[in-house]
């Protein structure tokens, strides 16, 4: 098969890159720096330039991998504990981890090949009644998520505000996939969809804005004192992220949330508001309109 992926080079995303190389897939992988991919990985998969956090490379993607994947898999994320935006004007967790897939699935999700699939990585920290010690998202409002400083519910402090802001991100990849699903089911039912919540990984370089002391303990204490059924490693995430993209048996998913429970890949129950159908269609078509005024003139409604 012929995979499109984000996130192929660093945490599990790299893990499942790996394992799905070894199957004898042909992956392309969306890079910002291409010169920092493993040399494996250079060696192995096309590497093609992609700033998520750009839109203007956002827009050059499609055309560099051209229609006919089977697979689309969009595994990057970024957690921002600072106060940043896209040259765009948007917040930027926000923007690369959901306006900038949601831009990637509008173009390349037409030209999937028959019997093709698209799987999302988010988190079951979107999700409030899962109590991981993240701050749960408010709301998935598109405009206040983009532009937070017209939402009166934003957090004061800048830490919180960019915890929060990534697990609002999280949930709206998983309302994504939901409303995607649906859309397809009229025009693609051949497609499948997937949302997969990969657990707590502490090691990876996910905390990487959280300053140096935050970030080794992210990275070099957490895995040893947190326990719970959540948390995992990215060998055992890496290698269920490969399953759901690769593996036949993952083929019937139509907007399904998979997610690691004690170390074993489940299909659950998203949150109460990722289940909220006309939420997640409200969700798909403000930020379609935001993506519009931000240079996607020609965006359509529909996928």
């Amino acid at each position: 098969m012929r995979i499109v992926m984000t996130g192929g080079t660093s945490g599990i995303g790299l893990v499942a890159a790996r394992a799905l190389l070894r199957a004898g897939h042909a992956v392309t992988i969306g890079v910002r720096n291409p010169a920092r991919a493993p040399a494996d990985i250079r060696r192995g998969a096309q590497i093609v330039p992609l700033d998520l956090g750009d839109l203007a490379s956002v827009r050059a993607f499609p055309a560099a991998v051209g229609p006919g994947a089977d697979v689309l898999l969009f595994n990057a994320g970024i957690q921002v504990v600072s106060d940043q935006r896209t040259a765009q004007g948007f917040e930027i967790t926000f923007a690369t981890n959901h306006l900038a897939h949601l831009a990637l699935l509008h173009r390349l999700a037409p030209g999937l090949a028959a019997g093709g699939r698209v799987v999302l990585t988010a988190s079951g920290v979107h999700d409030p009644e899962a109590k991981t010690g993240m701050p749960p998202p408010f709301h998935a409002d598109a405009r206040r998520l983009a532009f937070p400083e017209n939402d009166p519910q934003r957090d004061a402090a800048a830490g919180v505000a960019g915890r929060r802001a990534y697990c609002a991100s999280k949930l709206c990849n998983v309302m994504t996939g939901r409303e995607l699903a649906r859309r397809l089911g009229a025009t693609r039912p051949d497609l499948a969809v997937a949302t997969f919540d990969p657990g707590f990984n502490p090691g990876t370089g996910l905390a990487r804005d959280y300053g140096p002391a935050a970030s080794f303990i992210f990275r070099q204490v957490l895995g040893l004192v947190v326990r719970g059924e959540n948390v995992t490693r990215p060998a055992v995430s890496g290698a269920a992220l490969a399953q759901l993209a690769g593996d036949p048996a993952y083929a019937g998913a139509r907007g399904d949330y998979f997610s690691i429970r004690s170390h074993r890949m489940n299909k659950v129950a998203p949150s109460t508001l990722a289940r909220d159908d006309a939420a997640c269609a409200a969700l798909w078509t403000d930020s379609a309109a935001l993506l519009r005024d931000a240079g996607f003139p020609d965006l359509a409604e529909g996928v």
